[in-house]
């Protein structure tokens, strides 16, 4: 038997994967357009972002905005944002909160 199998189940180890880096983030954060309290925060793949250690995002459902979470280099913020700004406008990139290293 495989080790994976041994583990449990596919999707019990989705569930434990996301459980073990949801445990990174912090317990809440406020959302940036109407300060809500958000405790709900979803994991992001943080693979192909070098200097990105923690990707996630909060969903505010009295204002229907998103917060996102991160934290990383100081360049990988700003290449985060500026990315953000450039596919959806200056609106969504003043939701990033930006945490440097």
């Amino acid at each position: 038997m495989g080790e994976a199998k041994r583990r449990g189940s596919h999707e019990i180890r989705k569930e434990q994967a996301v459980t073990s880096s949801r445990a990174r983030f912090p317990a809440a954060v406020k959302c940036n357009h109407c300060a809500a309290e958000l405790s709900e925060i979803n994991p992001l793949d943080t693979r192909g972002m070098p200097g990105l250690r923690l990707a996630g995002v909060a969903y505010c459902s009295a204002c229907d905005h998103s917060t996102f979470v991160l934290d990383g280099e100081p360049e990988a913020l700003a290449a985060f944002q500026a990315h953000m700004a450039f596919e959806h406008g200056d609106e969504v990139s003043s939701s990033v909160a930006l945490k440097p290293a």
